[in-house]
């Protein structure tokens, strides 16, 4: 067994693994927690913010994702160092995405693209993290089927 493997229950998780199944869990956790504050808007107004509706639902959606290609590591084998570099680069951009939104909705912004304001330039910046960790996840997975 490599060293950067440990023993679960149903068999090796890499450190890859970890990684996507660690954020996976703690965002989905992040988007029903932000279920409350969206709760709360919507039982006096007709209408929530933008952002958090999004954060929201984005948060939920980025969870499975995460779990999602934590499998695909396992089934195909993919599990060097550059897959763990792959996970920690999309959970970084995810994870900066998420602060974007989280801070366009703290800060009331109305369209961050024409504002251009902090939570805007947090998901700029999460673009481009992500997008080299998924074309990285996605070859590893696909030269391990």
């Amino acid at each position: 067994m490599p060293p950067h493997q440990t023993i679960r229950r149903f068999g090796y998780v890499s450190t890859a693994q970890q990684v996507l199944v660690a954020y996976g869990v703690l965002i989905i956790g992040y988007g029903f927690i932000l279920g409350i504050p969206l709760a709360r808007e919507r039982a006096v107004a007709a209408e929530a913010s933008a952002h958090l509706v999004g954060r929201h639902v984005a948060s939920i959606m980025q969870g499975p994702v995460c779990l999602g290609l934590a499998y695909a590591f396992g089934v195909t084998g993919f599990e060097s160092g550059l897959a763990t570099a792959a996970a920690v680069l999309v959970v970084a951009g995810a994870a900066v995405e998420t602060v974007g939104g989280t801070v366009n909705w703290l800060t009331r912004t109305g369209d961050q693209f024409a504002e251009r304001s902090l939570g805007y330039r947090f998901s700029a910046a999460s673009g481009p993290v992500a997008v080299i960790g998924i074309v990285v996840a996605t070859a590893g997975v696909l030269v391990g089927m």
